[in-house]
C-alpha cells in the first residue's frame, strides 16, 4: 500500500510538471470585459479583483481617457512591458493618506506541498509619487484574501531579495523569486503586507512630467508569471539580483581658485545606483553646481556623457529594464537641469552602452567599487563658434 502511494505521488507530480505550466493566467491584463471608464477599473481585466474597497488601476494603451490611458496618465508615463496594458497599485502613502490598493487573481491550479514555482513581475515607480518604497511583493493564500479598508498586513512570500527602495521611474524592474508550496495555495495577491514602520520609503526628485504629486509610492505592475519548475533547481532570475552591489559612489569636487568655469564644470561627475537612472540627493547636489555655472555663462552647451558597468551591460541584452539604461540616465540629468532653467538646446546627449572605464578606478578597488565609478554621467563644454 506504501508503495502504491509512492508511485501515485509520483505520477501525480509529472503530471502536473508536464501540463502548462504557468499558473497565471492573463499576467499582463490583456484579456478585459467591459469597457474602461476611469481610475479603479481592475475588474474589467479578465480575472482579477481587488480584495479591498480601494480597486486598483488599469491602464490601456491609446485610451480616450487621458488619465487611464498608458504612455502618458495620471500618475506618470510608462510603455507596457508587454501587450498595451498594464495595472497600478499603491504601494505605500505618507500618513496613510492615500489607502493602498492590490491585485488579487485565482490561480489555474491550487499548488502542490513541496513544489517549486518561479514567480514574476514586472514593475515600475510611476513619475508623480511623491514617494519611493521597498515591500512591494506577492502573497499565495488558499482562500481569496478580503477586507473591507486599510493595508493588508501578512506575509510577503516573494519580493526583491535585497528588500531595496524600487526607486526607478525609467523601464521596468524585475522582482523574482522561487516559492516552495505549502500546498492548496489557489490564490496570488500583490501589493505591500508590511506595515508603515517596517516600510522603507524614500522621497523622490523633481520631475518633469506635468501633473498633480500623489503622496504616495504608485507602482505600474506588468508581465507577472508564477511558473511550475523542476523541484531540484532555483529560478533563474537573471542577474542575480541578491549577488549585485547597491554600491553608490560619490565623491566630493575640490575646486582650485586657479581652474576657469570650463574646468569646473568638467570636474564633475554624478554617479547612480546598480540599474537605475533616477537622481538621489547627492546627484542633484554634484549637478546643482554645474547649472549655476551654466546660468552665468550662457554661451556654453553642455555635451552629457552616460555610461553603464559591465554587469548593467550583459543584462541590457536579456533584460528590458536594462536596456539603454545610458541614456536614461543622461535623460534623467537633462530633465531635471531643465526643471531648473537651463535650455533643452544647450544639451548634446551621448549615451555610451559600450564599458568605458572610469579613469579615477584604482588598482586596489574591488568589483564592486569598480562598477560603481563606471555607473555615471560626465559634463563636457562645448563652445559655439564666434560669428
Amino acid at each position: 500500500m506504501k508503495n502504491l502511494q509512492l508511485i501515485l505521488s509520483f505520477f501525480i507530480s509529472v503530471y502536473s510538471f508536464g501540463q502548462d505550466n504557468n499558473f497565471i493566467e492573463n499576467g499582463s491584463f490583456e484579456s478585459t470585459k467591459g469597457k474602461l471608464k476611469g481610475l479603479g477599473g481592475i475588474d474589467i481585466a479578465e480575472g482579477w479583483f481587488s480584495p479591498t474597497s480601494a480597486k486598483a488601476d488599469v491602464f490601456i494603451n491609446e485610451n480616450k481617457i487621458p488619465e487611464i490611458a498608458t504612455g502618458a496618465n495620471k500618475f506618470g508615463k510608462e510603455e507596457p512591458k508587454n501587450g498595451d496594458k498594464y495595472a497600478g497599485i499603491v504601494a505605500f502613502s505618507y500618513g496613510d493618506k492615500m489607502q493602498r490598493t492590490y491585485l488579487s487573481k485565482e490561480m489555474k491550479y491550487p499548488m502542490q506541498k513541496g513544489m517549486k514555482y518561479c514567480v514574476s513581475m514586472y514593475v515600475s515607480l510611476a513619475e508623480l509619487s511623491k514617494y519611493a518604497s521597498n515591500q512591494l511583493a506577492f502573497q499565495f493564500t488558499s482562500k481569496a484574501l478580503q477586507q473591507e479598508k486599510g493595508a493588508l498586513i501578512g506575509p510577503s512570500h516573494i519580493l526583491h531579495p535585497q528588500k531595496k527602495v524600487i526607486s526607478a521611474s525609467y523601464g521596468w524592474e524585475k522582482i523574482c523569486g522561487t516559492y516552495v508550496a505549502e500546498g492548496g495555495e489557489k490564490f496570488v495577491t500583490i501589493g505591500n503586507f508590511t506595515n508603515n514602520e517596517g516600510t522603507k520609503n524614500e522621497k523622490t526628485g523633481k520631475t518633469t512630467f506635468k501633473g498633480i504629486p500623489v503622496i504616495a509610492a504608485y507602482y505600474y505592475i506588468d508581465d507577472i508569471n508564477i511558473l511550475q519548475t523542476d523541484p531540484k533547481k532555483n529560478c533563474d532570475c537573471g542577474g542575480n539580483q541578491d549577488q549585485v552591489s547597491d554600491a553608490f559612489y560619490h565623491k566630493i569636487i575640490m575646486l582650485e581658485e586657479r581652474m576657469d568655469a570650463i574646468q569646473r564644470i568638467e570636474a564633475h561627475t554624478t554617479f547612480f545606483p546598480f540599474g537605475q537612472a533616477q537622481l538621489q540627493e547627492a546627484n542633484k547636489a554634484t549637478i546643482n553646481v554645474v547649472i549655476d555655472l551654466m546660468k552665468n555663462n550662457p554661451e556654453y552647451k553642455l555635451e552629457l556623457f552616460g555610461h553603464i558597468d559591465s554587469v548593467e551591460q550583459v543584462l541590457s541584452l536579456k533584460r528590458p529594464a536594462f536596456a539603454d539604461l545610458a541614456h536614461k540616465r543622461i535623460r534623467s540629468v537633462m530633465e531635471y537641469m531643465i526643471s531648473e532653467g537651463i535650455t533643452k538646446e544647450r544639451f548634446i546627449a551621448t549615451p555610451t552602452d559600450v564599458v568605458e572605464p572610469n579613469e579615477e578606478i584604482l588598482p586596489e578597488d574591488d568589483e564592486h567599487l569598480k562598477n560603481a565609478k563606471n555607473r555615471r554621467v560626465m559634463f563636457k563644454v562645448v563652445l559655439e563658434p564666434k560669428k
